[in-house]
Parts: structure tokens; sequence; C-alpha cells
């Protein structure tokens, strides 16, 4: 009889583990935390429109996404209810930097509400490059350009060619500020500028956060931020 109760009471604990086991629910299952968000594209050269990706994440029934300026001001939201991992952003300030950051939601059977969140991802940043650019012969063979200011940004790089399809040389870095808006360019592959022929600039945001500079995205293939010519006292843009 003994035997019989002890025998009893095993299974019980043996019941009791096996129940407790299954007892978590779909909807309190955490959700994971989007992986790879990223820079996808420019859709513009405008700078006014991107597009970001992320890496889908199981048993999500969508994302939030949320941008705004560095200092977490301009705060905007979207939720996105498909299993689609991309979202354009439109209407973006040209001349302003932007973080990005996305999570997963899990909604309720009837999608009313949503009941669980993931943690956010990791910071994407939209960063754009001056669109306005101007300039003038400053002595001889030297050409000072100026541009509009990207606020958010760590300063500015300045490349330079002959050819807009070919390779770019880096040609001077601004102050660490995003007010460090004109530069002089004096030499082209270490030699000074020639006259009577087309150079080409790109003038590329930078922005720098925990101590590494960030990747900048490129508007495209051949894309350049103005042009100048030197003959003899003018110059064009």
């Amino acid at each position: 009889m003994l035997n019989t109760i002890k025998r009893f009471a095993a299974g019980l604990l043996i019941a009791v583990l096996l129940t407790g086991t299954f007892s978590v629910t779909t909807a309190e299952a955490a959700l994971a935390r989007p992986a790879n968000c990223h820079f996808v594209r420019w859709n513009n050269k405008k700078f006014t429109s991107c597009r970001i990706g992320w890496n889908k994440v199981s048993n999500a029934d969508g994302y939030e996404i949320k941008w705004t300026y560095t200092n977490n001001s301009h705060y905007k939201h979207t939720y996105q209810y498909y299993v689609y991992n991309v979202l354009d952003i439109n209407d973006l300030a040209y001349n302003h930097v932007y973080q990005v950051q996305v999570r997963a939601i899990k909604l309720s059977r009837n999608s009313s509400k949503i009941t669980a969140y993931s943690p956010w991802s990791n910071y994407v940043f939209i960063t754009p490059w001056p669109r306005t650019l101007s300039g003038k012969l400053s002595g001889s063979n030297k050409v000072k350009v100026k541009w509009n200011p990207i606020y958010g940004s760590s300063g500015y790089n300045i490349f330079l060619t002959t050819n807009p399809y070919g390779s770019w040389r880096w040609n001077q870095s601004t102050a660490k500020k995003a007010t460090a808006t004109s530069a002089t360019i004096k030499r082209y592959k270490g030699k000074k500028l020639k006259k009577y022929t087309n150079y080409y600039l790109r003038v590329v945001t930078r922005i720098k956060r925990n101590g590494k500079f960030c990747s900048v995205p490129e508007p495209g293939s051949g894309y350049y931020s103005g042009t100048f010519y030197i003959y003899t006292t003018y110059t064009y843009n």
C-alpha cells in the first residue's frame, strides 16, 4: 500500500512539471529584437526620401519604426502591419541627420491592439549630403567653395575628380562641426589645379558616433555636388 502511494505521488509530480512546461502562451512569448537595421538607398537626389530595411522577426505581426533628429527632437513614427521588412521614409528635412530604429510588434487575435513589443533595434543614420554649392576664384588657381549646412553632422569630407564615373580622390576634411561649410581647393593629385579642366566635387557629410565615423550612403553612381572650370580669372558652377 505504501509503495502504491509513492508511485502515485511521483506520477503526480511529473504531471505537474509537464503541465508547467507548456504554460507560456504565444502572446506572452518574447519577440526578438530586429537585427541589421540598415540604410538601403536614397529614393531621390534631393535627400528627402529614403528606404531602410531590417531582418524579419519570427512570430511578429508587424513593426513600429521611429525616426528623430540626432538630438531626439522632431519625433515621428509609423506602423508596418505586414511582413515587409523595408520602409520608405518621406518628407525628410534635406539639411538634417536623422536616426532610425525598428521594433517588432504582436497583435491580439482580432488585431485590435498591440499585445507585445520587442526591444528596439540598432540605430541607423540617415545622412544627407549638402545639395547646394557655390564657388569663386580665390587667388591664382584656387577655388573657394561653400555649401548648405547639414545639422547634426560632424563636419564634411571633400572629394575631387576629373571624371565623375571614375575614381574619386579625397581632398580635405573640414572642422568637426556642422557649420564648417566652406573650403579652399588648391590641389588635385598633389599638383596645382590646371586651367581649362573640368573638376567635379563631392561634399560628403561626416557623422561620428561612439568615437567612430559611420558609413555615409552615396546618392548614386556618378553623383557630384558641383563642378568648376578655371580659365583666366573666372569660374562657374
